[in-house]
């Protein structure tokens, strides 16, 4: 009589472990985090994605990122913090990257005339141009990504990501207590 016993989870590559993970009885390992897969991929999307980048224009992930933004503003110029909480990128980090951006003639910082501390970011002719160029490459990357999906498993992580985006913006997910 042969007993049926559960593969362990390396050989089952879709089995979830979030399904039933409870925080207080069955810990998830670090690996199975969401915040950590989702680094994971978005880290190794962007090397991949980025030796395109570098070697047609030596850009950054970051400072493509931004740029492209801008370049898709429909009404430029932009403020740093909105430019900042577009793209998902720090402040500071977005200062110093800019500030490079700026002596590559890419993109040209101001500080805003009606709010004297703020500062105003636009792309330049050539950071446009930069950028229109690379779309296409950019849009092509990306939809390869993809190609691994099956159209409902699209559907879901598109889905899921939105949900998951907005939901960090509300205090429900700042109220987990810390173990004493």
């Amino acid at each position: 009589m042969s007993t049926s016993r559960p593969l362990p989870r390396s050989s089952q590559p879709d089995a979830c472990p979030w399904l039933d993970a409870d925080a207080s009885t069955a810990p998830l390992d670090l690996d199975d985090y969401p915040v950590s897969l989702l680094q994971r991929v978005a880290s190794a999307a962007q090397q991949d994605i980025t030796r395109v980048y570098a070697k047609a224009h030596g850009l950054t992930p970051t400072e493509w990122r931004l740029i492209a933004r801008l370049a898709q503003w429909k009404n430029p110029p932009m403020q740093l913090s909105r430019l900042c909480r577009m793209t998902g990128v720090d402040k500071a980090q977005a200062g110093r990257v800019l500030r490079g951006l700026e002596r590559r003639g890419l993109v040209s910082l101001r500080d805003d005339q009606a709010h004297g501390r703020r500062i105003v970011v636009d792309v330049t002719v050539q950071g446009r141009a930069i950028a229109r160029r690379l779309f296409p490459i950019a849009q092509q990357t990306q939809l390869a990504l993809l190609e691994v999906l099956t159209p409902q498993e699209k559907a879901a992580m598109y889905s899921g990501l939105n949900k998951l985006l907005k939901a960090l913006g509300k205090p429900v997910l700042r109220t987990v207590k810390e173990p004493e």
